[in-house]
């Protein structure tokens, strides 16, 4: 499984630099009623500064559905990792749904973008829109997002499509222990989150100076100065798109398409009580329909580990629905 698995992370589907330009071209001669796309999506540099975004950055894994009986056009399910995820992680959920007849398209976003440079999160994805560009309007694409990590990058992914003019629209959302709350700082916390960049960046490949050279700047602009500005009643500075919480824009969206929430009571990162007040009530209202499946005890983006029949069957029963199942 390793082995087949490290053949296919060179599957790296990149547009061509002809179709980049041609796309570049396109937008340069949008008509000034564009301009506020432009400024509403324009990254600034939350911190002072943003980052350069690389081919790495950009790099993304699609694979066939393992079976399909009948004709049509393959549906695809792009499956977002949460922060320091890993493709070998993500293959678990791709498998779920290959072998329902369904290809899959995973993307982990890498970890500065996460509070630092989220601002930029739809250049990092844009390799991935021009990708379904080309694929044309004719495939169903579903969402699944793990995370708030998975939710920027689908937040980052909607931005992207507008700048580009491809129609994104997904047949179907689930959200696997997401959306959650904004942030509110402390320095436990703070020094918690920097923890977790650090070993995230370290899966990322930077260097153990690097890796903690950046977790110093994400405690002192992220945890220590936010810190101060709470204490001074001010509100907490991350990097947003739109200058909209991921999950405040996670929980507005007009979309109007079946949508599952996985969840559980015992999720330290995402309060289910969060979830019932505050996100759930609100897509009940915009979701064509709506499926929720909350477990007593499972760790955050751990349900199909822990709960594996059932989580299957609430995937199962969603592509009924969509009628994307072999």
């Amino acid at each position: 499984m390793a082995g087949r698995l490290a053949l296919r992370r060179f599957r790296v589907f990149k547009p061509s630099l002809q179709i980049r330009r041609s796309f570049q071209s396109t937008n340069q001669n949008r008509a000034a009623s564009d301009i506020t796309i432009k400024e509403i999506h324009k990254a600034v540099g939350t911190f002072g500064d943003l980052t350069i975004v690389e081919d790495v950055d950009r790099q993304f894994i699609v694979q066939p559905a393992l079976a399909r009986e009948g004709e049509g056009v393959e549906p695809l399910v792009i499956i977002l990792g949460w922060a320091g995820a890993t493709h070998k992680n993500l293959d678990k959920y791709s498998r779920v749904y290959r072998e329902r007849g369904c290809g899959t398209l995973q993307y982990i976003l890498p970890t500065r973008f996460i509070f630092r440079h989220t601002e930029q999160v739809h250049e990092a994805v844009d390799d991935i829109t021009l990708y379904l560009k080309n694929r044309g309007l004719s495939t169903p694409i579903a969402i699944h997002c793990l995370s708030d990590t998975g939710v920027m990058c689908f937040q980052g992914l909607s931005i992207s499509a507008v700048i580009n003019g491809f129609p994104f629209q997904p047949r179907g959302i689930v959200w696997d222990s997401c959306p959650g709350p904004r942030p509110h700082v402390t320095i436990p916390r703070g020094l918690v989150l920097c923890i977790i960049n650090w070993m995230s960046r370290m899966r990322d490949g930077m260097s153990i100076a690097k890796a903690l050279s950046s977790s110093y700047q994400d405690f002192r602009d992220l945890a220590f100065k936010n810190y101060i500005r709470r204490m001074k009643g001010q509100p907490t500075k991350i990097s947003m798109m739109d200058n909209v919480w991921t999950g405040y824009w996670a929980r507005d969206i007009s979309c109007c398409v079946p949508e599952v929430f996985l969840y559980s009571k015992s999720d330290f990162y995402t309060p289910y009580k969060y979830l019932e007040t505050e996100v759930i009530p609100k897509r009940t209202q915009i979701a064509k329909s709506l499926t929720t499946h909350r477990w007593d005890k499972s760790p955050h983006v751990g349900h199909l580990r822990t709960h594996k029949e059932e989580y299957i069957q609430e995937i199962e029963d969603f592509l009924n629905k969509l009628s994307f199942s072999k």
